[in-house]
């Protein structure tokens, strides 16, 4: 709850100052980068650290991201042995700048994505495949976006992760986490 209060206050603090707030030097712009993180669910033995891609697009207050990325395995210990999961999320994103300074600009984020999960069994399942599934989530948070100049940023951002996940013989683990993200983007 007190994440949604911060991420309001963020939203309301950016609209009131948008008036007297200097302009971004990658205002208006869109571009690409990489991105690197990482990610751990609550029950999750181990977080996983993780690669990505994405791509951005800025205006005065509104900005977007589409990103792609691979997280490693994370371990979970369950009844009958330890189970590993990959995953492979498409995330798209609303970001909403205060924008403080041209070089300066703290931002929110929500977003939606697609998790494309890997699951893998090792012990004393009664089958012991690899399975897959695609599971719906949601994130919130809130990040700050460094222009080093019109054509490149450095941006770092903390997601809380609403996810559920549809594997039987994980109902009583908590798939949600938290995530944290760096980024550099190449404008043009």
């Amino acid at each position: 709850m007190h994440k949604l209060k911060f991420l309001l206050f963020i939203l309301i603090a950016g609209i009131s100052t948008s008036a007297v707030a200097q302009q971004a030097i990658t205002e208006g712009r869109s571009g690409i980068g990489p991105r690197i993180g990482y990610y751990k669910a609550p029950d999750a033995d181990e977080g996983t650290m993780f690669l990505g891609i994405q791509a951005r697009g800025r205006g005065a207050i509104f900005g977007g991201e589409f990103a792609l990325e691979y997280r490693g395995e994370q371990a979970y210990s369950v009844t009958g042995g330890e189970l590993t999961v990959r995953q492979v999320p498409i995330t798209g994103s609303v970001l909403v700048f205060v924008p403080l300074a041209p070089n300066f600009q703290p931002y929110g984020v929500a977003g939606l994505g697609a998790y494309y999960t890997i699951s893998d069994y090792e012990g004393d399942f009664v089958s012991t495949d690899t399975e897959t599934n695609v599971n719906v989530g949601y994130h919130l948070g809130f990040g700050l976006d460094l222009p080093l100049s019109k054509n490149a940023a450095i941006n770092a951002d903390y997601r809380y992760l609403f996810l559920d996940g549809e594997n039987d013989n994980m109902e009583d683990k908590e798939h949600s986490g938290n995530v944290i993200t760096a980024g550099l983007t190449f404008y043009f």
